[in-house]
């Protein structure tokens, strides 16, 4: 599994939302075999940030093409490392 970062923008106007809603939007994350590692609502530039696990590239893309369609937000997705394999990459440079 490859863990991925999304930021979300939300794009006027916003529909609201609530527990129902937060659980449509982890079922689209498990739909593509996610795990739903962080969640958290954002000030600033983003709205969103959510961290999870996918089993592929494709699988994180179409997760968050189907929630930003879910909440009315734009997604940016990127490929993650944690620290320990990041750090190695960088000493193998």
């Amino acid at each position: 599994m490859s863990t991925f970062v999304t930021l979300f923008k939300f794009i006027p106007p916003n529909r609201g939302g609530g527990p129902d809603r937060f659980k449509k939007f982890t079922g689209l994350i498990e739909a593509e075999g996610g795990r739903l590692l962080s969640f958290h609502g954002l000030m600033g530039e983003y709205d969103v940030m959510i961290v999870c696990e996918y089993p592929g590239v494709r699988n994180a893309m179409k997760s968050a093409a189907a929630i930003g369609n879910l909440i009315n937000a734009q997604p940016r997705t990127m490929a993650a490392l944690e620290k320990d394999d990041f750090l190695k990459l960088l000493s193998e440079l």
